[in-house]
């Protein structure tokens, strides 16, 4: 009971600040953040009613596979929207604006914090814990983006431009992340990895990809048995939630960890797809 009254207040409440921000021309996805902040362990959840609210952040991680599945959706979405001849065109631009951007603005928190770290001391913030901020800080959450743009219907040539950046911006995310969690090890504990750094990110962005396109190609196959909307749009949430739980499989061969962005995959799953 607890679990789905929860939901069901954690829907209503994003649903009834849309109608508030709306006359101030705010897009919908501020108003589900806010919705987030109200509800959460340091809104109502702290009055420690269950089902109204989420009282902690054991009770927030227990709705994960939700969240896990809606980025499965929003990458599949983005992947979509990536057609080959579109790609010819402004694929070299989206790259380097990717990976130019990722890299600017993990310089510059990492700089700040750095910074930082020097006038509060090593007690209050740590050096490790600097570097790590400023890698966090090349991340771009895909699901605010695509929000925006749905909700606008904008079309032309900075929104073809956004959506490839958004993708590559994952995959450069992703070793500047393996990198300075490197270099923050290595400072705690003296350990230094190469493979952890450089050869895990790269091959994780590479299993990524292969899963995406042979996930895609199967997506393609199987679609060909089925002709009405309802069956493929059946079809297609089927194919995007078993995408998303192979992506979660880690393995390990030989010591070095092998894993899989479900970003990744599912946005190569909506790539192959509709090419």
């Amino acid at each position: 009971m607890e679990t789905l009254l929860c939901i069901s207040i954690a829907l209503g409440a994003g649903l009834i600040l849309t109608r508030v921000v709306k006359p101030l021309g705010l897009p919908a996805v501020t108003a589900y953040l806010v919705a987030g902040i109200i509800i959460g362990p340091y809104g109502i959840g702290r009055l420690g009613f269950d089902g109204i609210g989420f009282i902690s952040h054991e009770n927030v991680t227990e709705f994960k596979i939700i969240s896990d599945a809606a980025l499965g959706f929003i990458a599949f979405a983005i992947g979509n929207e990536f057609r080959i001849s579109q790609l010819k065109k402004i694929g070299g631009k989206a790259t380097f604006i990717g990976i130019f951007q990722a890299l600017i603005a993990t310089l510059l928190v990492d700089a700040a914090l750095i910074g930082l770290h020097f006038v509060l001391g090593e007690e209050k913030l740590p050096l490790s814990m600097a570097i790590i901020l400023g890698a966090i800080a090349a991340a771009t959450a895909p699901a605010a983006t695509l929000m925006v743009v749905r909700q606008y219907k904008a079309k032309g040539k900075l929104t073809d431009l956004l959506l490839p950046i958004v993708a590559i911006d994952d995959a450069v995310g992703l070793i500047i992340f393996a990198v300075s969690f490197g270099v923050s090890k290595a400072l705690i504990h003296g350990e230094f990895s190469l493979i952890a750094i450089v050869l895990e990110p790269i091959l994780e962005i590479v299993c990524s990809i292969a899963l995406g396109a042979i996930m895609g190609v199967l997506f393609t196959f199987c679609e060909k048995f089925f002709s009405s909307n309802s069956k493929r749009l059946c079809l297609s949430i089927t194919c995007v939630i078993f995408t998303v739980a192979l992506s979660m499989i880690k393995f390990e061969i030989g010591g070095v960890h092998v894993g899989f962005s479900a970003l990744l995959v599912c946005m190569m799953l909506g790539t192959i797809f509709c090419n």
